[in-house]
């Protein structure tokens, strides 16, 4: 120990007059320093506007860490590590440092150690440098209530440790590097182009997750979700970083020495065997595990405080049906399922003072979700925990280039053929490889069950796009050549997809390619409602049979208009529904959308305007009308805002027609502050009978336009989005002209 300590002190003379401490604590500070000197600018020349609550901390720590992890902080590991071993080489006192009374074990480790004291002052000056600019802005705001000053420190000491562990796997091969080339341009290529390389080879999805930059950036970018303080990043970064020293100092202390002559048994004994031990235990903690499940199924979860929310709803993703009410006693629940759940996305539905909030959560028997919602005062978004961790993490991560395929396929030109199968091979391979490498930061993975279900989801949506790009093509080039290939001979397929699993799971791909295929092999002249109906007789699976019935309805219900088509899909398709919970819905779901068929009465609404004024919709008795139902906390509802008033400015010059926007929020303050006083063009309303509006209408998704005629009948329920290019030609259809 004593060799160690002066050779430690060796080092910090060393140090001394080279500057090179200074520039890493420089840079260690620079973004946090730079982020402070903007704010005080903006502090005296702009208006403080802010009106929502700010958590200063999360706020200047999330948003320069990817910067500092990603760049500044390799780069100082770089400039300390090269610049301090080519203290050595440029006097050429390697050589000298081995003729000292030190063993070169300990040389070659002390140098590491202290290049590693200086990386960890540098964690602590950036933390505190963050810290620095979280209070000062906060006493620069101090008269806004809404700059927040909550400073985490166990998540800080967390964060800390993380990254002071995930430094020591990039810092040991730079250091390695340093060591063994004289020259410092082998550090420069070796650290930068790692830098360069790893966000590239991420972008293909080839980026292992052992890089050493990614470990360094995911040590602080990442959170255990399970509450562990280290990840299984931490461990790999520790496991690598003694490998790489071990083989390090072996290296220097028999580089002029025949060890395999006189020092055999040693070298296996302290260098190889550990080595080997510890390479086995980085294979091991690389290999991701899988949760285990339970003897139960329970849904359990803690909402934020004052979230005033008296119960949550599990819904069937379909039907949209209640399946169980979640009640909510003291911002917390703890829902136990008796009976079996098969494994497939649900539904988890509540209201609070945001509005309504629906996400998807994916489990099945014996499983335990665990609901996090979103919580700004603790940086934490909204995700589901438990025993299908993985799968629901793996539901918002998957994607592709779907929509391009589909539409360059759509458009049938045979000169394309060759792009579409390549971009079929490329972005299946993509995504079977999203299904087959995911996994979270406490390195689980997605479970067998589920992973055939997905990768069935991803081979149905791609062999429908195939089928029916080459029927296009068909169609005008009958010996194309392509006409007779398979699917399979364009991607590798790995596995026998199992019609049971899919139809349980509602794979929606599965259904729309068995509803593509019932209508492209039945060539008969019958319209296409009978070819589905003959098409699922034909289906000996009786599961499989009422999901493609369900699947139909689900898919043309909304958008029928018409009472006699609307009485042939109930007589041709309720039928063939096998299960009495689903033939009920569906049953129920036409009787309601009887009401909404056109010429039915439409249901008045109860409204007011922003001066407070009763407005029903007889005060527009004579005129048509045309409706948005919408809603504050709805995103694409506020996107279709500007079109539809757009339209409302071309239609008003008639005299004969009105286009309100008719607020269904829960609270009317949150109305007030967004509606727009005094709109000569869109009658802005908000809607006090939302309950029986929404019940009658069917209000399950928004935006939702409809137009009611002078009458004050239904002329359509359903219509055009204002951002659709056939809303002007459909709305002309329906007015008389002029």
């Amino acid at each position: 120990m004593k060799q160690f300590l002066n050779a430690l002190k060796a080092e910090n003379l060393k140090l001394k007059h080279t500057g090179i401490k200074f520039i890493a604590y420089i840079l260690a500070v620079l973004i946090p320093v730079i982020i402070l000197a903007v704010n005080i600018y903006q502090f005296f020349t702009e208006t403080d506007t802010l009106n929502s609550p700010n958590y200063l901390f999360y706020s200047e720590f999330n948003e320069v860490n990817p910067t500092f992890t990603g760049f500044i902080y390799p780069l100082i590991i770089i400039i300390i590590v090269s610049r301090i071993t080519q203290i050595e080489h440029k006097n050429n006192t390697w050589q000298l440092l081995e003729t000292q009374p030190i063993k070169r074990a300990i040389l070659i480790n002390a140098k590491f150690i202290k290049i590693y004291q200086i990386c960890i002052t540098c964690i602590v000056l950036f933390f505190a440098s963050i810290l620095l600019n979280v209070v000062v802005t906060y006493l620069l705001h101090k008269s806004n209530p809404n700059y927040i000053l909550e400073i985490p420190w166990f998540l800080l000491l967390k964060k800390f440790i993380s990254l002071t562990i995930g430094t020591g796997f990039f810092l040991a091969i730079i250091y390695a590097v340093s060591v063994r080339f004289s020259s410092y341009i082998f550090t420069i290529i070796i650290g930068l182009g790692s830098l360069l390389i790893a966000p590239i080879l991420d972008q293909f999805k080839l980026l292992p997750k052992w890089f050493p930059t990614k470990i360094l950036s995911n040590s602080l970018l990442k959170t255990s979700d399970l509450g562990n303080i280290l990840t299984y990043n931490e461990y790999l970064s520790i496991i690598a970083t003694v490998i790489i020293m071990l083989l390090l100092t072996f290296w220097y202390v028999f580089k002029n020495k025949k060890w395999m002559i006189t020092d055999r048994s040693k070298v296996i004994t302290i260098y190889f065997v550990p080595a080997i031990i510890l390479l086995a235990a980085f294979i091991f903690v690389l290999k991701p595990k899988q949760l285990m499940q339970s003897n139960e199924i329970a849904i359990t979860g803690t909402l934020p405080e004052n979230s005033n929310v008296n119960a949550l709803y599990l819904l069937d993703t379909t039907m949209d049906d209640t399946l169980h009410v979640i009640k909510v006693n003291n911002n917390s629940f703890n829902y136990k399922i008796a009976n079996d759940m098969p494994l497939k996305n649900y539904r988890l539905m509540w209201t609070d003072e945001k509005g309504m909030h629906r996400n998807v959560v994916i489990f099945s028997t014996n499983d335990i979700v665990n609901v996090q919602f979103e919580d700004e005062s603790k940086n934490q978004s909204f995700k589901i925990l438990g025993s299908r961790l993985a799968e629901n993490n793996l539901n918002f991560e998957l994607s592709s280039n779907y929509n391009y395929i589909n539409q360059l396929a759509n458009e049938g030109d045979e000169a394309s053929v060759a792009i579409i199968t390549q971009l079929l091979n490329s972005e299946y391979k993509s995504d079977i490889k999203t299904i087959s490498k995911f996994h979270t930061s406490d390195n689980y993975a997605v479970r067998e069950d589920y992973a055939k279900i997905k990768k069935s989801e991803v081979y149905y949506k791609y062999r429908l796009i195939w089928e029916q790009y080459k029927d296009l093509v068909v169609r005008s080039n009958p010996k194309f050549e392509q006409k007779d290939q398979k699917i399979e001979d364009i991607i590798d397929v790995d596995f026998t997809p199992d019609e049971n699993i899919l139809a349980n799971a509602e794979v929606q791909d599965y259904f729309r390619y068995k509803i593509y295929e019932i209508t492209s092999k039945d060539t008969s002249d019958q319209d296409v409602i009978s070819k589905y109906v003959k098409g699922i007789k034909n289906i000996k699976n009786n599961t499989l049979q009422t999901q493609l019935a369900k699947a139909i309805l689900l898919d043309n219900l909304s958008k029928v208009n018409d009472i006699d088509e609307l009485l042939r899909y109930e007589n041709d398709f309720l039928p063939l529904i096998n299960d009495a919970k689903s033939k009920t819905y569906y049953t129920n779901y036409i009787n309601e959308k009887k009401k909404l068929t056109k010429g039915s009465l439409a249901f008045s609404f109860n409204a007011i305007t922003p001066n407070n004024e009763k407005v029903t919709l007889n005060n527009f008795k004579g005129k048509y009308v045309v409706i948005d139902f919408w809603a504050t906390w709805c995103g694409p509802c506020i996107y279709q805002a500007p079109y539809f008033e757009k339209h409302a400015i071309e239609y008003n010059k008639r005299g004969d027609i009105v286009f309100v926007s008719l607020s269904v929020d829960e609270k009317q303050s949150n109305w007030r502050k967004k509606v727009k006083l005094n709109d000569k063009n869109v009658t802005q309303l908000y809607a006090l009978n939302i309950d029986e509006l929404s019940k009658f209408y069917r209000l399950n998704s928004i935006p939702r336009f409809i137009i009611i005629d002078p009458e004050g009948k239904l002329v359509n329920s359903e219509f055009a989005f204002p951002t659709d290019t056939n809303f002007k030609e459909m709305l002309d259809q329906i007015l008389p002209k002029k």
